[in-house]
């Protein structure tokens, strides 16, 4: 079919599994082009963290990037055999720069589809623990990359991936979201038993202790 998918030859299934050889499954370390690959042929599984305060306000980050500008909700992709409350603590880390508490359920299960592809993400709400080591700006403050700034409603100027979080934020304050589902976790094999810390762990995210 014109413009559809081909099938791969045997020249190219060889170099694929060459490629595959050479990765350790630190998400992270790969590529632009092996990501890209990923994320052309599957769906990216993500944690997005709803940190909001006693005020009810809720903490974005401003986002800068090829596929957009504007405010967004941080979250970060789960990496590969790496346990979710390991990528919770990493992504928070990450874009706060300090810890977080975070609900035992997601209160919503999201699946986005964009110029990056297709992303089904679980939305925890979360209160910080602590004081965010990133800037926090005023509603005025001209933002960079990186920056975090609370607001009583999703401002405006949200990532153009982000605007469908304006109705799960207002669906949340409304409290229609109800206890979300429960996340229950297994492991089987010999790889995930006795693991203080998940193979696919990156090697650039600040350390957990």
């Amino acid at each position: 079919m014109p413009g559809g998918d081909q099938a791969l030859s045997d020249v190219e299934l060889k170099t694929l599994e060459t490629l595959l050889a050479k990765l350790s499954g630190r998400g992270a370390s790969l590529p632009g082009p092996v990501f890209r690959f990923i994320t052309e042929v599957s769906a990216t599984a993500n944690v997005d963290l709803l940190v909001r305060d006693n005020e009810q306000r809720v903490l974005l980050a401003w986002r800068d990037d090829a596929f957009g500008t504007g405010w967004h909700v941080p979250g970060s992709i789960i990496r590969h055999r790496e346990d979710i409350a390991h990528r919770i603590s990493a992504c928070a880390l990450d874009e706060f720069d300090c810890a977080v508490n975070v609900a035992e359920r997601p209160v919503a299960l999201l699946q986005i589809f964009d110029d990056r592809g297709h992303s089904i993400s679980l939305c925890y709400p979360a209160t910080l623990r602590g004081t965010p080591g990133k800037r926090v700006l005023q509603a005025q403050d001209k933002p960079e990359a990186g920056d975090l700034c609370w607001f009583a409603e999703p401002p405006a100027g949200l990532y153009p991936s982000h605007v469908v979080y304006r109705d799960l934020l207002d669906a949340m304050s409304r409290g229609q979201l109800g206890d979300g589902a429960r996340l229950f976790t297994q492991y089987a094999g010999h790889r995930g038993i006795g693991q203080s810390a998940p193979e696919g762990m990156i090697s650039n995210d600040a350390s957990l202790t």
